[in-house]
């Protein structure tokens, strides 16, 4: 079997999203790329995660081709493949139904930025892309063009997406989005305003974010 330990990784991110509540039997879909070979790990179409083994975890190219696997990869396979064709810097991408995100997702509305933490995984609000299709190319480009450098963004009337160097990085900043979409809502069923925190200091924050996990890296 092809990349094990990037297939097992994939299926625990999966595992996760349903344990975190961010998807429900096999909504959503994950993957990873193997650094080396550039291969995707990416999960099955509609099978659920709790009867899902790491073998049933598909092996694509960038252009969404099966390499090794005996289901077809995730009908959102376009929306996957799009980031580590046009991005470098992606190892990972998750995307979830995640419910307190995906209510700013059906009202139009960017999750804004209101915790620290929040801000280290993400670096800004988490704007909302235009309204596609699910499962095309269509909905694949408008995904890449609001992501843009960035890590999040929410599918209109849809979900939400993270990119990451690695999966961990990439589910770190779906609940980041998701907490942050929860406390606002909560807070606005209070009658109270959500203070968001000031754009330098978002973009502060994130950048000792992104200087620890590089010197992280630099040390593994």
């Amino acid at each position: 079997m092809l990349l094990p330990e990037l297939r097992a990784n994939v299926l625990t991110t999966a595992r996760k999203m349903v344990a975190d509540g961010l998807a429900y039997g096999a909504q959503g879909n994950v993957s990873a790329r193997d650094p080396d070979s550039g291969l995707i790990g990416v999960t099955p179409s509609a099978i659920q995660y709790d009867q899902m083994t790491a073998e049933d975890v598909v092996i694509i190219n960038t252009h969404g081709q099966i390499v090794e696997g005996r289901w077809k990869p995730t009908s959102e396979t376009p929306l996957h493949t799009i980031f580590y064709r046009e991005r470098s810097d992606v190892g990972a991408v998750v995307h979830t139904h995640a419910p307190y995100a995906t209510t700013f997702a059906i009202v139009g509305e960017p999750i804004p930025m209101v915790l620290a933490e929040a801000a280290l995984c993400i670096g800004g609000p988490v704007p909302v892309a235009p309204y596609r299709r699910p499962s095309t190319q269509e909905l694949a480009q408008v995904m890449l063009e609001t992501v843009g450098q960035g890590v999040s963004a929410l599918l209109a009337h849809h979900g939400l997406i993270t990119v990451g160097p690695n999966l961990e990085l990439a589910y770190a900043a779906t609940i980041a989005a998701e907490i942050s979409a929860r406390l606002v809502i909560m807070a606005r069923s209070i009658n109270a305003h959500p203070i968001e925190l000031d754009a330098d200091e978002v973009t502060a924050l994130r950048q000792m974010y992104l200087h620890y996990y590089h010197a992280q890296a630099a040390d593994a």
